[in-house]
């Protein structure tokens, strides 16, 4: 049976009809989140996924996608008359998952050259690209020159490297700066990149960055654009937005005033959070976009006109239409803890182990004999672990487990250690399913390697 007969083989089945909930994929989907992953229609989704394209599998639901987008343009553009929102790529890389979002009208935001030519692969102009890096290389420099790309300039240092590339090929760069506000949105460490001890942005502090728009303003080969900041990721509160809103549109004011500069836009990042956990609840596009209405608005009309507003999420497009769907290899009882040994490890979702993130974990088409797990991944070291200390039904070998929300940061920071191939990747639209990546085999992991002899 394929899987876009699912629906329809569901409504054939008269001993399922009573318990059928779902009717189609996108369907089975929600119910996983909603914790029904028990239910016998949901578990015949999930394991004809698995028959068909294997474990592990990363799983993206292309109307959460489309529905995030749609939440946040209909939040901000009513408040907000110039408006422009981006993607910020290295939340998920598939070309697939990135031409759905250029669909919806949603710009670029790049951190590598990688991610500007699978941009252009997509099919976005150089121009519609914002490209921030605190570590330009030359390359990188040189092709975003080249393509008229918006270079998000972090340091004095790099300041002088674009202006050189920017004469050699005879162009005006185009540029913001990378403002450092010194603002603590409280959240996980090592995604807090707007506090003070961070390695991204010029400071305010110390009038930093003011001394670097008065040096960019001298430079003909430079033309100034806008301003940036970007105060970290997975904020679940309005305060550090305002916060940083204000401290932005003051010293938007500061350089019109003393420099007779008018931007053209301010970024104020992304950021916004997602729920990891069942029952949380969040900020909304909606709340963050009242928040920051009056704080605009005084900006604007103390400035005397009004530069665009850019926004550029990453998480929040993609995080929770992701679903990476597991094998169980085996389960192991120790003195100590129960171990539910998956087929996936840090290799396929890194951030359980670099973030201590949380992420739920549904067993599929079980109900009973609750008891606490560890979800194990299959990577050779101590910390490989996906879940800890969960109340889960219990699993035996065979069974299929589903870790939600994988769908930022997941296959884009995966990697193929232990020699293991990177997953299978498909994009599930009602009930269609298309594979946008397929799985890797053996062969691909020596495909840049020379010979042994």
């Amino acid at each position: 049976m394929s899987i876009r007969h699912f629906g329809l083989a569901l409504l054939l089945v008269p001993a399922l009809q009573a318990q059928v909930t779902t009717t189609t994929l996108h369907d089975a989907l929600l119910a996983a989140r909603a914790d029904r992953a028990g239910e016998p229609a949901v578990a015949a989704a999930f394991q004809q996924l698995a028959k068909e394209h294997g474990t592990p599998l990363y799983i993206y639901d292309q109307r959460y996608i489309q529905g995030q987008a749609a939440a946040l343009r209909s939040a901000f553009a009513p408040r907000f008359p110039k408006l422009r929102i981006l993607y910020a790529l290295k939340a998920n890389t598939n070309p697939a998952v990135i031409g759905l979002l250029r669909a919806e009208g949603i710009g670029a935001e790049v951190v590598s050259q990688g991610e500007i030519e699978t941009a252009l692969k997509v099919g976005y102009q150089g121009t519609e690209i914002m490209f921030t890096s605190s570590s330009k290389n030359p390359a990188e420099i040189r092709r975003a020159i080249e393509l008229g790309t918006v270079l998000n300039v972090d340091s004095m240092d790099e300041l002088g490297q674009v202006q050189a590339e920017a004469r050699r090929q005879l162009k005006q760069a185009r540029i913001s700066f990378r403002v450092n506000p010194g603002v603590d949105p409280h959240t996980i460490h090592q995604i807090n990149t707007g506090i003070a001890e961070s390695k991204f942005g010029l400071h305010l502090q110390g009038g930093l960055a003011f001394k670097a728009y008065a040096a960019a303003k001298a430079m003909p080969e430079i033309r100034i654009e806008g301003v940036h900041c970007h105060i970290g990721s997975q904020i679940t509160e309005t305060e550090g937005y305002t916060l940083t809103a204000t401290k932005m549109m003051t010293f938007v004011k500061e350089l019109k005033e003393k420099l007779g500069l008018k931007l053209d836009f301010v970024d104020l990042g992304g950021g916004l959070g997602i729920p990891y956990t069942d029952g949380q609840t969040l900020m909304s596009p909606e709340d963050l976009a009242k928040a920051l209405e009056p704080v605009w608005k005084a900006g604007v009309a103390t400035l005397g006109y009004e530069p665009t507003l850019w926004l550029e999420p990453g998480r929040f497009f993609v995080g929770g239409s992701g679903f990476l769907l597991t094998r169980v290899n085996t389960v192991k009882e120790t003195p100590i803890k129960t171990f539910v040994n998956v087929d996936a490890g840090f290799n396929t979702l890194m951030r359980p182990v670099m973030y201590q993130a949380y992420h739920r974990v549904r067993v599929i088409g079980r109900t009973q004999d609750v008891q606490k797990v560890d979800i194990a991944g299959d990577v050779c070291e101590t910390g490989d672990i996906l879940a800890e200390a969960r109340l889960l039904p219990k699993a035996k070998a065979g069974d299929l487990v589903v870790i939600l929300d994988a769908g930022a940061y997941g296959f884009s920071m995966a990697s193929e250690y232990n020699a293991r191939p990177l997953p299978e990747e498909v994009l599930v639209d009602g009930d269609a399913v298309r594979v946008i990546r397929r799985r890797a085999d053996f062969p691909e992991l020596f495909r840049t390697a020379t010979s042994a002899k």
